[in-house]
């Protein structure tokens, strides 16, 4: 299917410009998922994603200490407790186990929100740099390689050089 479509683009192109034997048709390729991972804004991303789900993992590792060491308490204790506090103690179990619910919903919730707004931030702006880069460097066509598609052209493979450029254009300041 992505053939059938490269190929219409670049007839088209081709019908578009007469002169097109003339000139070569110039092809980018940019793998964004690697450059994400190799800017200097993407690795910084990635370590305050880090940093938070290690905060969020400890508050939840703390959360299930908790119910573990009141279960553990029930346990040990439940064969002399009354059937009141046998249900105080099974209620108190049934609202911890809520809390630790709602406490991985809303860190699950918060880390996938820090993620893509990192993500769309940085897509964001390597897609300008890689555009600036086209329009310098006279391309034609630049392709994504990293949406899963394979390709087998002769085009410039420009994700080095979209890294080196951003990490140019956009120092990232020491957090």
């Amino acid at each position: 299917m992505f053939a059938q479509i490269l190929s219409f683009f670049l007839l088209t192109f081709s019908a578009a410009a007469p002169d097109a034997h003339a000139e070569e048709f110039k092809l980018g390729v940019v793998d964004y998922g690697r450059a994400i991972q190799d800017i200097e804004e993407g690795k910084k991303s990635q370590s305050r994603l880090d940093t938070m789900y290690a905060g969020e993992k400890a508050k939840l590792g703390q959360l299930e200490a908790e119910y573990n060491a009141l279960l553990t308490e029930y346990q040990q204790k439940e064969p002399v407790l009354s059937t009141e506090a046998k249900k105080q103690y099974e209620q108190r179990l049934v609202d911890m186990q809520a809390t630790y619910q709602q406490a991985l919903y809303q860190a699950d919730w918060e880390m996938q929100g820090a993620y893509y707004s990192a993500m769309e931030q940085l897509m964001s702006g390597l897609r300008i740099t890689a555009e600036l880069m086209g329009k310098e460097g006279n391309y034609d066509l630049i392709l994504e390689s990293s949406q899963g598609m394979v390709l087998f052209h002769s085009g410039v493979d420009m994700t080095d050089a979209l890294i080196a450029r951003y990490n140019k254009d956009h120092p990232s300041g020491t957090d």
